[in-house]
């Protein structure tokens, strides 16, 4: 809530800068006016810096929950595949169940004759059921008949007992297993959109700060313009005086012979393009004090004050020969070597004030901000 309140009163900040501009201004800008815009634009640097972050690890966590999903679905899969599995194998049970059903169902009629057979042979006497067979043959025949099937009866009328039994249990553990499993292919599907719905969040979370980070980004371009427009009306109150080729041997900077042409054709020893101002500035450093830090991949003229106070060098609003001055002007600043002091102004040298080449120029000191790397 606090971020949301900062970068609304700085929107308002911004709109009430502008109006001042588009408006007759009476009073010009003072040191002040820059010192806070610079200010707002740190602010807004930091902001954009954490946005990015923040939405960097949203990001990084939008991809863990979409992995997370990919194993669930293909969980989900697999459980389908064992489920229709063990459908099979109960169905196939149904059927084996009511073959053994018919079996039963065939043996009682067997055992119904059996039982007829014997209540018969109790009813009437063994005269009687040999005078009523056709021969003595016969009678014999349907003795043995009926005398296996009587010993072999409680066989079979238990085997498919125990038939019955086993299969029915064999379904009903397919029956179980078919549940747990479904149960388990509904927890997983909980799972899935739990963790689908977080995914949304997620990614919604991210994109809020996105666009956290370009409103952000697009103040500070507004804040930016407005940095220009306060240096070049200092540079009217000011003056820009003298501005020429100066010394011949362009400050003994090594890669001259080929500026403006190759410039930012490479980098120098300290990662800075060459032809640039911080080249030539990095290249005053060493040649005056032999040491300059590696800046590389730091190296707009912009960031050298933030990377000269984390080096612990002094940042100052006042000028001395040998110093660095830095002007946080446009999008990547400007870097300038002090010459020499004159009152309130400075004698200054530099490379790509235009188109790569060397120049010499005399401003007023409020223009810059200086380092000093030899103490």
């Amino acid at each position: 809530m606090k971020r949301w309140r900062n970068l609304f009163c700085l929107i308002i900040a911004v709109v009430v800068v502008f109006s001042c501009v588009s408006s007759s201004r009476v009073a010009a800008y003072t040191q002040e006016d820059l010192n806070e815009v610079n200010s707002k634009i740190r602010d807004l640097r930091d902001q954009i810096k954490e946005y990015e972050d923040e939405a960097s690890a949203l990001a990084k966590k939008a991809d863990t929950i979409a992995t997370k999903i990919a194993a669930l679905q293909n969980q989900q899969a697999t459980l389908k595949a064992q489920i229709d599995l063990k459908q099979a194998e109960h169905d196939q049970l149904v059927i084996e169940i009511e073959t053994v059903q018919q079996r039963i169902n065939d043996n009682s009629e067997t055992i119904g004759y059996i039982i007829a057979q014997y209540y018969y042979n109790d009813s009437v006497s063994t005269i009687e059921r040999i005078a009523s067979s056709d021969s003595f043959s016969s009678f014999v025949d349907e003795e043995v008949r009926l005398g296996s099937i009587s010993d072999t009866l409680s066989d079979i009328i238990e085997e498919n007992k125990n038939l019955k039994e086993e299969l029915t249990i064999k379904k009903k553990n397919a029956e179980l297993i078919i549940q747990d499993l479904s149960a388990q292919k509904a927890q997983l599907a909980a799972n899935e959109l739990e963790q689908a719905q977080l995914l949304a969040e997620t990614r919604n979370s991210e994109s809020e700060y996105r666009k956290l980070k370009a409103t952000a980004a697009n103040e500070k371009s507004l804040l930016e313009a407005q940095q220009s427009a306060i240096l070049a009306d200092l540079a009217r109150q000011y003056g820009v005086s003298g501005l020429s080729a100066g010394d011949p041997n362009k400050g003994g900077y090594p890669y001259s012979g080929v500026c403006p042409k190759q410039k930012d054709a490479y980098a120098d020893r300290w990662g800075m393009y060459i032809c640039e101002c911080v080249s030539y500035t990095a290249w005053k450093v060493y040649q005056t004090y032999g040491y300059m830090p590696y800046w590389g991949g730091r190296g707009n003229a912009n960031r050298w004050l933030a990377n000269a106070r984390a080096a612990g060098y002094t940042v100052t609003s006042v000028p001395k020969p040998g110093a660095v001055g830095i002007s946080m002007s446009g999008p990547y600043g400007h870097a300038v070597w002090v010459e020499y002091v004159s009152g309130d102004y400075v004698h200054v040298s530099q490379y790509n004030w235009t188109r790569g080449e060397y120049s010499e120029m005399t401003v007023h000191k409020g223009m810059f901000q200086y380092i000093y790397f030899g103490g």
